[in-house]
């Protein structure tokens, strides 16, 4: 009686665990414009789902969840999922698309750059658009300036932001969506939650750098295994 009664429990919760989650229909914007072809993570479930043409999307989220938007042209933003989100149809997310500075003027034929000038070493570190704002961000009276407005550490995010696009990038033209299916198991429909929730880990930025793509995919084994236990819970 105790086992049929339990069993009968079973299938009358279900679906009310089923529907913890419910349909978000949101839309990615930047200004008055639709953002097509942005991923949107789910973070707290790790699904995951694109924009399409006119910037909608749907996604199984429940108040508390945090969502990702991600693409190589916008920048990476996170939201909290509300009551007020579902009440919103749709729900609108607004990014900004990625500002890119052009570090040097290249001639084609010609080997004039900042190097050959000797206005810097050869040997010098090149820093990135996103470094060159956070250096001049700490040095001298902008440092007193940024510190107390917030824009230092606002510009390092930018940095890791950055760093994290970049780890993504390397890996998808290290690996095709098919071969992260069959090597890491990994759901087709979460091949990029995987690569987001892989450039948050700190140790493969140093993997990467050292550009072996044996260590990197041995990286990736363990990570994998993190990340599918993460998505089961």
């Amino acid at each position: 009686m105790n086992k049929l009664l339990s069993i009968l429990l079973f299938f009358v919760c279900l679906p009310a665990v089923c529907q913890d989650r419910k349909a978000l229909q949101g839309r990615v914007v930047t200004g008055d414009l639709a953002v097509p072809d942005v991923f949107v993570i789910n973070k707290t479930t790790a699904l995951e789902t694109k924009t399409d043409a006119q910037g909608n999307f749907t996604i199984q989220a429940k108040a508390g969840d945090l969502l990702v938007v991600y693409s190589t042209k916008t920048q990476v933003r996170q939201f909290a999922v509300s009551e007020a989100s579902f009440a919103e149809v749709p729900y609108v997310i607004s990014v900004n698309y990625n500002a890119y500075e052009l570090e040097e003027v290249v001639v084609e034929g010609s080997t004039i750059n900042s190097v050959s000038l000797g206005i810097v070493p050869k040997d010098q570190k090149q820093y990135t658009a996103a470094e060159k704002k956070l250096f001049t961000a700490e040095d001298g009276t902008d440092a007193i300036f940024n510190a107390i407005s917030g824009r230092s550490k606002m510009l390092k995010k930018a940095v890791e932001t950055e760093k994290k696009v970049g780890v993504i990038e390397y890996l998808n033209g290290l690996y095709t969506d098919e071969e992260i299916i069959e090597e890491f198991k990994i759901p087709a429909e979460n091949v990029q939650g995987f690569l987001f929730y892989a450039a948050e880990n700190k140790n493969i930025i140093e993997t990467i750098k050292g550009d072996n793509p044996s260590l990197v995919k041995l990286k990736l084994i363990d990570i994998s295994i993190q990340y599918l236990a993460s998505i089961k819970q």
